[in-house]
């Protein structure tokens, strides 16, 4: 089986958004120390509205100077390392300011979708361009920001203007639409992966795009039980690294603690106890490939060891690769 190990790199979107370096390059920096060990390669996924206001604010504050300088810098050696640095867009990035101190977020068009049909192909003509302008690779991944990516009809022509071939934005059997978020992944094609053309989940054997989901997993109320007590009980192994916090997310703790919640595969935190269980799942349906979601801000003491210790399980049995080490591409 090929395992995907993808990362949105990215910042909180919470009040406060947190430090570049505590947040992204400090659990980045961990992430690489693992690869290099275990001789397997990951697949981060860039914010690239982020990157975009960093160059704007760079040269009236130091400090996003300092920033700016640190995640450039990081990128780079990821790409010389051999990782996939490919599309991430949270487009609220386009109203954010910087107060010269921190980050204002102003999430309130929190989707591609809440943007005119012009300012969406704008959006990502303009973001993929800097990213490649950064790493001097083709761009031709992506993966919606809050896996908010529809209805895709209506971001398809930026999508075939940009050259875009892939997506993993999609985890089957997921939804949720409260908030700024708005995802319906109810009904999915029953495939590790496929083609598709205006509807992410409706497969089209003839359509411009691949779709290579998220793996998924139901977790019981059990597991976020024991996820938030371990946070409490013993924070220096189980609380995340970055320091921001959250977008917020009506309903959603409440929904996981009493109903148990079908959530994408994840290496961050708690969640990494369940890869194995994602792996076997996949296996018996005889899928060919698994996605795991991660985000270096996420990443906790704990899901790091528990990581590094699941690659080295399974790297001999199992292809850990990046997309564009796919034939195809």
């Amino acid at each position: 089986m090929r395992i995907f190990l993808t990362y949105d790199y990215e910042l909180f979107f919470g009040e406060p958004a947190g430090t570049v370096e505590k947040s992204i390059i400090e659990p980045t920096n961990l992430l690489r120390a693992i690869a290099s060990r275990t001789g397997i390669k990951m697949v981060f996924f860039i914010d690239v509205g982020y990157l975009k206001k960093l160059a704007e604010y760079k040269d009236l504050f130091p400090k996003v100077k300092a920033e700016y300088d640190a995640v450039i810098d990081q990128l780079k050696t990821l790409v010389a390392e051999g990782h996939d640095c490919q599309l991430h867009i949270h487009p609220h990035w386009e109203d954010c300011t910087h107060t010269g101190t921190n980050w204002k977020m102003n999430t309130s068009r929190y989707k591609l979708v809440d943007f005119p049909d012009a300012e969406i192909e704008r959006i990502v003509l303009e973001y993929q361009h800097i990213l490649k302008t950064i790493t001097q690779q083709p761009v031709t991944i992506f993966r919606a920001g809050g896996w908010c990516l529809q209805p895709f009809s209506r971001i398809r022509p930026a999508f075939e203007k940009a050259g875009l071939k892939i997506d993993s934005s999609v985890f089957p059997g997921g939804k949720f639409t409260a908030g700024n978020y708005y995802y319906d992944f109810t009904v999915t094609p029953p495939k590790s992966t496929w083609k598709f053309g205006s509807d992410l989940c409706i497969e089209d054997e003839n359509g411009p795009f691949t779709e290579y989901p998220i793996s998924a997993f139901s977790y019981r109320p059990a597991f976020f039980w024991k996820l938030f007590l371990m946070g409490r009980l013993d924070p220096k192994n189980h609380k995340p690294l970055g320091d921001g916090y959250p977008m917020p997310s009506p309903g959603l703790r409440k929904k996981m603690l009493t109903r148990g919640m079908l959530l994408s595969a994840s290496a961050d935190g708690y969640f990494v106890t369940k890869l194995d269980a994602v792996l076997r799942k996949n296996q018996q349906k005889n899928y060919a490939e698994m996605v795991v979601l991660g985000h270096p801000k996420a990443c906790t003491r704990f899901a790091l060891k528990k990581l590094e210790n699941f690659i080295q399980r399974h790297k001999n049995n199992h292809q850990f690769t990046t997309f564009t080490r796919l034939p195809q591409l």
